[in-house]
């Protein structure tokens, strides 16, 4: 049986909550009206042609919507989500690295433009986050 976490282990899993919540509806806002360029790094990666580019843009932006609104409504499946697909994108910049094909990220807004370096750290630490928020929620859980 979980131990219940401490008064302030809980407002820190709440605040990365909502952080989490505010990152991602930056990046898919920032996606979305920057759709053109966003789509235009897909093709630079040159694992996307125009078309597969066109698709996968509004695919992630469409996941990134479905996991905001996943968070706001079903608190703990949405923070695990949240970690898949964070862990997903941090494959795939992995990938792109490894195969010479990452150049900046793409993401938009604050975060592009980053080196690869600075974007693995943010990956994992929200990956570490949105675990460490789904922990402690979930003993919160566990204990009523």
């Amino acid at each position: 049986m979980p131990q219940k976490p401490l008064k302030f282990q809980e407002i820190t899993a709440e605040i990365i909550y909502y952080f989490l919540i505010f990152f991602l509806c930056y990046t898919a806002s920032n996606k979305l009206i920057k759709l053109d360029s966003f789509k235009t790094n897909l093709i630079k990666t040159t694992l996307f042609s125009p078309d597969q580019a066109d698709l996968f843009s509004v695919l992630i932006i469409l996941l990134e919507v479905v996991l905001i609104v996943v968070l706001i409504f079903i608190k703990n499946i949405g923070l695990l989500f949240c970690c898949l697909t964070m862990l997903i994108f941090t494959l795939y910049i992995s990938f792109l690295r490894y195969k010479g094909l990452y150049e900046v990220c793409g993401c938009g807004g604050i975060l592009n433009g980053l080196e690869y370096v600075y974007h693995f750290i943010i990956n994992i630490s929200l990956i570490a986050g949105s675990l460490f928020s789904f922990l402690t929620f979930y003993s919160i859980n566990d204990e009523k």
